[in-house]
């Protein structure tokens, strides 16, 4: 499903069903532009290794250290580097004035999709967040819309009074154990594709309740790895997922460093070694020390991973 394609949310809802790559954004060394020929580089690599979705503007994309300005540029970059070779899905939010108004440039690019982003506001409560998704998905008619479960406000009851809309198509979830998730589909069904939102360390756990879908921060550099897991969880070979699993682990374990504020630096430096455009990450991401580096070095290099030069 790609620009200029009519809506098709059953079209969509089979894309998702897959896995799909959320980008990273490199910045110039001082932190101050968006690199958008290192971004448009990157891109390349992904398509070239036929990743099927990515997600500009996610969590590992660094969405809340841009700026409005730099949002538009990292999604128009991602929508002429994939050049109709991949579908593309955007993410969106902040303010309920910002959010809409992404979602008309997103709809103006001809952008198939948007991942609506966990609101974050210190005075949220689940009637707000309710109100709040309702406005963005009566603006987002014509696309597809999947939200992200980064928080206990999207509760089931606030996801259960949203399933009367057509385009809300998936749930990225990524907060609470897997039994809460596995309650969730219970409840719920699945007239949403429900996606795992921690990767492939947990994918197969998710897969086993109920998921039919995992975003990978780590697709970016490794690729084939993120194919090799979903192919193994597709087939129903969990034997080999749990193979994978378990040579993925200690990489993980270096993400979630710092209460996982390593995530995203220890992507960037692994893009780094294979001849990517990861570059630092702006504050409040800290940058990874020496030895850290080398330790993610050291995580992967046994990985065969392709490169990109």
């Amino acid at each position: 499903m790609h620009r200029g394609d009519t809506v098709d949310f059953e079209k969509f809802r089979e894309i998702l069903q897959g896995y799909s790559v959320t980008t990273a954004t490199p910045f110039s060394t001082d932190l101050t532009q968006i690199d958008t020929n290192g971004l448009s580089e990157n891109i390349d690599f992904l398509v070239m290794n036929k990743v099927p979705l990515i997600i500009p503007n996610g969590n590992t994309g660094e969405f809340y250290s841009l700026s409005e300005e730099e949002w538009l540029q990292v999604l128009k970059t991602a929508v002429n580097a994939s050049d109709q070779k991949t579908n593309v899905m955007s993410g969106i939010g902040h303010s309920t004035k910002t959010a809409l108004s992404q979602i008309e440039k997103v709809k103006s690019l001809g952008v198939p999709a948007v991942m609506i982003m966990y609101p974050q506001h210190v005075f949220a409560s689940e009637e707000g967040i309710l109100d709040y998704y309702r406005t963005l998905l009566d603006s987002s008619k014509g696309i597809s819309v999947v939200l992200y479960k980064k928080g206990s406000l999207l509760s089931d009851s606030v996801l259960s009074k949203l399933l009367v809309y057509d385009n809300l198509v998936g749930v990225k979830y990524a907060f609470g154990r897997i039994v809460d998730f596995s309650q969730s589909v219970q409840k719920i069904g699945h007239k949403i594709i429900w996606s795992c939102g921690t990767a492939e360390r947990f994918a197969p756990f998710f897969f086993l309740a109920g998921a039919r879908a995992f975003t990978s921060g780590l697709g970016n550099f490794a690729p084939n790895v993120t194919k090799q897991m979903y192919d193994a969880l597709k087939n129903g070979d969990y034997s080999s997922a749990m193979k994978i699993q378990e040579m993925i682990s200690p990489l993980e374990f270096l993400r979630e460093g710092h209460a996982s504020a390593n995530n995203v630096p220890v992507v960037k430096t692994a893009m780094d070694y294979i001849g990517l455009k990861g570059g630092i990450s702006r504050p409040p991401i800290h940058q990874l020390t020496d030895s850290e580096r080398r330790l993610v070095i050291d995580a992967i290099k046994d990985w065969n991973l392709k490169t990109f030069t």
